[in-house]
């Protein structure tokens, strides 16, 4: 919305140049479209009427421009006052008064700091060079760091795996471990026992003693 300055009408405000020429540019192209349409031309299309009627004839046809030019013109402000066009454009006037004002101070030193507004003829090649590669490079960063969290989340998927198969290689080193402790138990029972021949010697005597 355009605020009131001290000293200025409201309406003054809002008949804008530009309004103005909106509104001269409208009146000129309804003239233009009104002389397309002569009295020759319509005679073409009636010539009986023109040749036994010319008088009527044109007064009908002087009848129908205006009507026209009173219903566009008509439907042409109620198409500016529903757009609000003339305030927007009186909007328009001021914000173009505002940056002429700004570049204005600006160029004489009165704005310095982040404030101050850089034009296209004051920057460097190199200034041009990186405004250009900028987008560019944001673009690649954007894209480097999607990346580079696509890989960090794979990397997390892969560590617990690895950590499962830790796990389970653990699990089978117990196992492993003890089947070779009971295997080595069992062999050492084995070795316990007595050789077979000294098995059979006693057998035999067994049987001896059995016999007596």
């Amino acid at each position: 919305m355009v605020e009131s300055h001290p000293g200025v009408n409201i309406q003054q405000q809002i008949k804008s140049i530009r309004n103005q020429r909106l509104l001269e540019i409208f009146q000129r192209s309804l003239q233009a479209c009104t002389q397309t349409l002569t009295f020759d031309k319509l005679s073409q299309c009636y010539p009986y009427v023109a040749e036994h009627g010319a008088a009527g004839l044109r007064e009908a046809m002087n009848q129908a421009m205006r009507f026209w030019e009173t219903s566009s013109t008509r439907e042409f402000h109620a198409i500016l006052e529903e757009r609000n066009v003339d305030r927007k454009l009186a909007e328009l006037d001021t914000l173009i008064e505002e940056a002429r004002d700004r570049k204005k101070r600006s160029e004489n030193g009165e704005i310095e700091g982040p404030e101050k507004q850089l034009f296209v003829e004051s920057l460097t090649p190199e200034d041009h060079v990186r405004a250009h590669l900028t987008p560019i490079n944001l673009a690649e960063a954007e894209r480097l760091e999607k990346r580079i969290q696509e890989t960090q989340t794979s990397n997390k998927k892969l560590l617990h795996e690895v950590a499962g198969q830790e796990q389970e290689i653990d699990e089978l080193l117990s196992a492993i471990t003890k089947s070779l402790n009971d295997l080595a138990s069992a062999s050492a029972e084995c070795d316990a026992l007595p050789e077979q021949r000294e098995l059979f010697a006693a057998i035999d005597q067994i049987h001896e003693l059995v016999k007596m």
